[in-house]
């Protein structure tokens, strides 16, 4: 009785450990990141598809777990190269989709690590003239939200072309 009580015991302290281990992981890494884009030609009241790119890993970025398993050691550096409009043109009133590359390097303990998400898609939705919008975007490497702040232009008069945006973002594998 008492060796299978230890037995059960030592099971238990052995798969708790375990358990906790798997699900942190399959949660993956979380990321904060911000750069502004620049939009050809730009989100107006006139339908539109174009480009949305940050010409390189001009914004930053910051990890709180590891990142391709190394711990990271300080903020890093992201990126963005992409269309807008990919499945019919995108106004500022209806929101809309988009595809392209989000890359992310982060200095770690074993050196930079570098992911490009190259399979990145985003929906985003409606806003009004100068108002922040928001929207979600998904890849294989990894996931998340984003809240965008326009900084040139305002929809009506002038079509929309630069975008500061931030998001977050979990790490997948």
């Amino acid at each position: 009785m008492i060796r299978r009580m230890s037995l059960i015991i030592a099971l238990a302290l052995v798969s708790g450990p375990a358990i906790s281990t798997a699900t942190a992981a399959s949660g993956g890494t979380q990321c904060t990141w911000e750069f502004d884009v620049v939009g050809s030609p730009g989100l107006s009241t006139n339908p539109s598809s174009g480009t949305v790119v940050t010409n390189g890993e001009t914004g930053t970025s910051s990890c709180d777990g590891p990142v391709n398993g190394s711990k990271p050691t300080g903020p890093g550096k992201s990126g963005y190269d992409g269309r807008y409009g990919t499945k019919d043109p995108d106004t500022c009133q209806s929101g809309g989709e988009g595809a392209g590359v989000f890359s992310i390097t982060i200095p770690t303990s074993t050196g930079d690590q570098h992911i490009s998400d190259k399979d990145n898609t985003y929906t985003y939705g409606g806003f009004k003239a100068g108002s922040p919008f928001s929207g979600e975007f998904k890849g294989s490497r990894m996931s998340g939200t984003f809240d965008v702040q326009p900084l040139d232009g305002d929809c009506a008069s002038k079509p929309v072309t630069k975008f500061r945006v931030k998001g977050k973002i979990t790490l997948n594998g």
